[in-house]
């Protein structure tokens, strides 16, 4: 939220004196100051001050209360951690909630410390701002009454449900809105979703839970259409149809927005090309379609469909980078001594034509010493693999965190229902890529930060002390180490997770080192990306589908024609969004995924599957599967009642069989039984 003068010297005044003040007070204080009464209620819509009690208003740090989103648990307890670069983490009671819902922003009042850990047990006093609008969940029916179970387990159920006019069955998955009271709240239902036995819905309940965008507004689609045959004209635009220039993406990848190209210095040495679709071509800082990408922030990948960010027209057609034809791109050449120094680069707006489409088993089969029958691509990957080995190396030197990929893709049957899942590749074809992309972002964000542009960076700070301590503990549980005695170096954490390679421990241990980091996100400072370990780092390389990406391209488009960009939000406030919207996104993926995996295994009864102990408890084993990407409990009956089929020695990090029992979407739970090695499997 923007702050204006008036407010910000009214903030100055109560943070710099730490004092509890009245209006009149604040009269006598600020004579000059205009409208003090809207700069306090926008200092308190802000979470920034707060009242203190007998008219008077004091700084949430005099007042001892913090201001944050707060993260339910199942249990109806809440974490909150506070928005200082030292960050605060405040555990809630259920009986302290006050009603909010999780993501509500809420203003705590800190209670008791957690000697153990540095935080603090806390109350929420009020709610500034509602996170949802609208809920999914099972109907219920009571009698004459109607409830609605949440899909999300983080939200209590039996939650009072009005009907309207809609035709809702029993145990029909619907979408409602929430009718917020002072400290409860109610639904209105909107429509019927469908069965929750059925794949499709239960993807469309999380859409429907996390507000994801559906179809595009008319005149968003009619302006792509417009674009699409007359883009933004360029005057500076370079020709490099000449330059062999190809693309490599999974398989089925619909649209296609970067491309490579290398040649070989006479001096000794490679010049790599790094050309994306320049989709500010067709969306101009302000337009309809940019309004729009703005909104979505980015693309959201779920198991059965994506969801873009700009129309299909565009990111299908017109930006994508298809072979043998003439598309608008954003160019980076970056220039290597025979060491993999970088000696010269630039950055430029451009126009290519690829030559050759090529999937990442085809790209891998020729990095294996596969002949492609193409003389001239055959020596493009020859320069290609000997480029990303001497990048690897740098890239390892230099101690950025290696946590490989841990991803699924859902497979799906006839009749739509998930058949199985499949680990996606971390090949030779599939790294090589990302190397290009580093660099090139690298590359871009120095480009920006040397010419003072309006963008925003990708950072990623350093694992807080605490963070550090509690890894050191986990990892010591599973039998490994992390060397140093303090702060967390990205060497050593991927060190850790190369150590558990190959073993049924390394999902967890990635999953462990991947916590104990802060999450990167979108700022316009330029602070440094601890996890590549790169002082210049931003997202340039993904237009089609992340905000961040198209504002760089807008950045460099006004640059070079000599305009200087007028934008709606502040570029601090699009950092903030664009943040929060990757990570609705990465939750409505990850969550969807998890469903799909309950909906699997609920066919799936008695079948054996691979799993390891990531946990033990009083009640049972937490068992993550191996092959499908969920994870169950083993309860301790089970262990008593089948103990034949129990190792003796079996802790957390132990492989271990197990059969479903039960699988169940709704609930988000998964009970497995002990079981006896496949035959296979000995």
């Amino acid at each position: 939220m923007l702050l204006s003068s008036n407010a910000r010297i009214v903030l100055h005044l109560l943070s710099s004196t730490g004092e509890r003040l009245n209006i009149q007070a604040i009269n006598s204080r600020l004579p000059e100051v205009q409208d003090k009464t809207g700069a306090i209620e926008a200092l308190m819509e802000a979470g920034l001050i707060w009242h203190a009690g007998k008219g008077r208003y004091a700084t949430l740090k005099t007042l001892g209360m913090e201001v944050g989103a707060v993260r339910m648990r199942s249990d109806g307890s809440a974490v909150l951690f506070t928005r200082e670069e030292d960050s605060i983490r405040i555990v809630i009671d259920k009986r302290e909630t006050a009603g909010a819902l999780d993501g509500d922003t809420v203003i705590i009042r800190l209670l008791e410390p957690i000697l153990h850990n540095g935080g603090y047990n806390g109350r929420v006093i009020d709610i500034l701002k509602r996170f949802r609008k609208r809920i999914a969940g099972i109907a219920r029916k009571r009698g004459e009454n109607w409830f609605l179970d949440p899909l999300d387990p983080k939200i209590n159920g039996n939650i009072p449900l009005d009907p309207g006019d809609n035709d809702i069955r029993q145990g029909d998955l619907i979408g409602c809105d929430i009718e917020y009271g002072r400290s409860s709240i109610k639904v209105r239902a909107l429509s019927s979703i469908g069965s929750p036995d059925s794949p499709g819905a239960l993807i469309d309940s999380v859409c429907t839970d996390m507000e994801l965008p559906d179809d595009f507004p008319g005149e968003v689609k009619r302006e792509s259409d417009a674009v699409c045959i007359s883009p933004l004209p360029h005057s500076s635009r370079k020709d490099l149809r000449d330059l062999y220039t190809l693309t490599i993406d999974p398989v089925d990848a619909r649209d296609f927005d970067d491309a490579i190209s290398i040649e070989a210095l006479p001096e000794g040495g490679y010049r790599l090309g790094v050309h994306i679709a320049d989709v500010s071509a067709y969306a101009p800082p302000n337009s309809l379609v940019d309004n729009e990408a703005m909104k979505r922030g980015t693309s959201v990948y779920l198991p059965d469909r994506v969801i873009p960010m700009i129309p299909e027209i565009l990111s299908n057609s017109a930006c994508s980078l298809q072979p043998d034809q003439d598309r608008l791109t954003k160019t980076v050449l970056i220039s290597y001594d025979s060491t993999g120094k970088r000696i010269d680069f630039s950055v430029f707006s451009s126009q290519i034509r690829s030559r050759k489409r090529l999937n990442y088993t085809e790209a891998f089969a020729i990095l294996s010493g596969e002949s492609s029958g193409d003389s001239e691509l055959d020596e493009n990957f020859r320069l290609f693999a000997a480029l990303n080995r001497i990048l690897d190396r740098i890239r390892e030197k230099r101690g950025a965190v290696d946590l490989g990929a841990s991803e699924f893709r859902t497979e799906f049957s006839g009749d739509g229902f998930p058949s199985g899942f499949s680990r996606v590749s971390d090949d030779v074809s599939h790294r090589m890529i990302e190397n290009f992309m580093v660099e090139a972002n690298s590359a871009v964000a120095e480009f920006c930060r040397w010419l003072e542009l309006d963008v925003l960076f990708r950072v990623h700070g350093d694992p807080a002390p605490e963070a550090s301590e509690k890894l050191r503990r986990t990892l010591s549980i599973y039998g490994f180490k992390v060397p140093g005695q303090f702060s967390l170096r990205a060497s050593s954490l991927s060190k850790a997770v190369k150590e558990a390679e190959g073993t049924p421990l390394y999902p967890i241990i990635r999953d462990a080192v991947l916590r104990s980091m802060q999450k990167a996100v979108y700022s316009t400072e330029n602070s440094g990306h601890f996890g590549l370990a790169l002082r210049n780092y931003m997202h340039f390389t993904s237009p089609i589908r992340r905000y961040p990406d198209l504002l760089v391209h807008q950045a460099i488009t006004c640059y070079e024609e000599g305009i200087v960009p007028v934008r709606s939000e502040s570029m601090s406030l699009l950092a903030d969004t664009c943040s929060q919207l990757e990570r609705r996104a990465a939750a409505a993926e990850r969550v969807t995924t998890e469903l799909m995996a309950l909906l699997f295994l609920s066919r799936e009864t008695g079948k054996v599957f691979r799993g390891v102990v990531r946990d033990r408890t009083d009640f049972g084993l937490f068992i993550r599967l191996l092959d499908v990407p969920v994870e169950g409990l083993l309860h301790v009956t089970a262990l008593k009642k089948y103990r034949h089929f129990v190792p003796s020695d079996l802790r957390p990090g132990s492989g271990i069989f197990v059969s479903v029992e039960t699988a169940d979407p709704i609930e988000r739970k998964l009970s497995l039984l002990p079981a006896e090695a496949p035959e296979e499997a000995e």
